[in-house]
């Protein structure tokens, strides 16, 4: 391990050690749903507390994991439903949302159960959305770690303590449910991901109830044989990933009395002020899209309080387990995947480093969603081609008579889900460009870069019109080559000079 790396003015080694036997930031659960199933709306919002702990050590960016002192435990690649792949491509490398799954307490004998336990909570994950329409966007890998003994800490009861590699344990901060891991050592067994991890999810080798989020550290935690693992995975998930706050209301002061809430989904303001100040989910507010928790409105009772702060919608994914995100949750979600993930998937071909000529072609591939494909639109010097809006583009379709400077591409993802359009500017938008340096070939009117006797029909024809704004005039008057509203003898010294060139400059 390097120790050059430094964090918070620790080299980057000693904050991971300090780091061993602490908690990193993390959050209770919604209660446990009642036995009719996850899809329950109602639950009780009696006891609990959550739990937000400081962290010693801050998230691991990708470019300094190559520091962390990993832990060595086989790999594997999954897809999106949870089945084993061969590593192979998977399109530009680093391009992918990389979920890697960690478990605990997990023995040698007992890794086909954490396997089902990955492959059933990766199965639901990808049935809510945002994650539906965004499941190509991530990667999934499986870390197969080898416990001596079964089982984590603080199952069944408070006392129990296991040494597991995870050191996962129900009770942290005093909270039944909250399941928490050692924040370091998750991270040096994910690094045995060939890819940067993006998300961990750890999963204890329990029956019991529990998760815990660290949005600080991009963390979740689950327990992996308990029926709503799945479930917990998506809350936990919303932490860690879209930065969301809890929005149930039990489990800290009954009045709010806090700062606003940093989160997308919570707010001290209620809907005519946020509204008037075009702030937090003013654009969504009224909104009722279906497959979405709503309407959206402002709706008292989130962040553990009763009163002083309010949701977005009456009972979603992080009010509850079961139901769906509301509509400014997925929006934080999709910001943040594509905080990780660009539209283009990988280099295009040619490199933007080359320099285009009129006959050269150019292409890329996109990372399309699962649905509603990605809008792609050609553009010569910041002007759109009509029509090109495939991944190619073949230069000699247009004609370059007046000459050029560049040719670019840009890429939009123009999902309903986003309103805000800074997001979708900074984040949904990407645009590669060119050098496409072609001097002016006025008199080239078939676009084949020579002036010949091709071109003189088409000259001819505007000729003998004369006024270019006749309806008559062919060609859109494209023979007007000095821009005076005629094609006449002065247009005709320009075609016969650059006639008797033959060959465009």
């Amino acid at each position: 391990m390097s120790t050059g790396s430094r964090r918070n003015g620790l080299p980057l080694a000693l904050a991971i050690a300090a780091s061993a036997g602490s908690a990193s930031v993390c959050r209770a659960l919604p209660h446990e749903p009642a036995p009719a199933g996850p899809s329950v709306q109602g639950h009780q919002h009696a006891g609990g507390t959550p739990c937000i702990v400081k962290s010693d050590i801050p998230r691991i960016p990708r470019e300094q994991q190559h520091t962390i002192e990993r832990i060595p435990a086989p790999v594997t690649l999954l897809d999106t439903d949870g089945n084993e792949s061969p590593f192979g491509d998977r399109g530009a490398s680093n391009n992918r949302v990389n979920i890697v799954i960690v478990g605990d307490g997990y023995l040698a004998s007992q890794q086909s159960t954490y396997q089902t336990h990955a492959a059933n909570t990766l199965n639901s994950f990808f049935s809510y959305e945002p994650f539906t329409t965004y499941k190509n966007y991530f990667q999934p890998f499986r870390v197969e770690v080898i416990s001596t003994v079964s089982g984590v800490s603080g199952d069944p009861t408070a006392g129990v303590n296991k040494s597991t590699p995870l050191q996962m344990r129900y009770w942290c901060s005093n909270i039944e449910r909250l399941l928490c891991v050692n924040v370091s050592r998750a991270y040096q067994y994910a690094a045995n991901s060939p890819q940067p991890f993006d998300q961990i999810l750890a999963l204890a080798n329990s029956t019991k109830y529990g998760g815990a989020g660290y949005p600080g550290n991009e963390i979740g935690t689950a327990a992996g044989g308990h029926g709503s693992a799945s479930l917990i995975a998506i809350h936990e998930m919303g932490h860690s990933l879209g930065d969301l706050e809890d929005e149930y209301d039990y489990g800290g002061p009954a009045a709010y009395d806090g700062e606003e809430p940093w989160g997308a989904n919570a707010s001290t303001l209620t809907s005519g002020p946020m509204g008037a100040a075009e702030t937090k989910w003013w654009r969504w507010l009224n909104d009722a899209t279906p497959g979405f928790d709503g309407p959206i409105s402002t709706y008292e009772g989130a962040v553990y309080s009763l009163t002083g702060v309010y949701r977005p919608s009456p009972n979603s994914m992080m009010r509850a387990l079961g139901p769906k995100f509301n509509l400014p949750s997925a929006e934080a979600l999709i910001a943040a995947i594509y905080s990780i993930v660009r539209p283009i998937d990988g280099p295009p071909t040619p490199a933007t480093s080359a320099i285009l000529t009129p006959f050269s072609s150019a292409s890329i591939t996109l990372l399309q969603k699962a649905s509603n494909p990605l809008g792609v639109q050609w553009l010569l010097d910041g002007e759109a081609i009509p029509g090109a809006t495939g991944a190619s583009f073949n230069i000699a379709s247009v004609n370059l008579r007046k000459g050029a400077s560049s040719l670019s591409v840009r890429v939009v993802d123009e999902t309903s889900m986003v309103r805000d359009p800074v997001i979708r500017n900074s984040l949904l938008t990407q645009t590669l460009s060119w050098a496409l340096p072609v001097a002016p070939c006025l008199a080239d009117l078939s676009g084949d870069r020579v002036v010949d006797d091709a071109d003189f029909p088409s000259f001819a024809l505007q000729y003998d019109t004369f006024v270019c704004s006749e309806p008559s005039m062919p060609g859109f008057c494209s023979a007007d080559f000095n821009a005076d509203g005629f094609v006449d003898d002065a247009d005709f010294v320009v075609f016969s000079n650059l006639y008797d060139a033959l060959s465009c400059p």
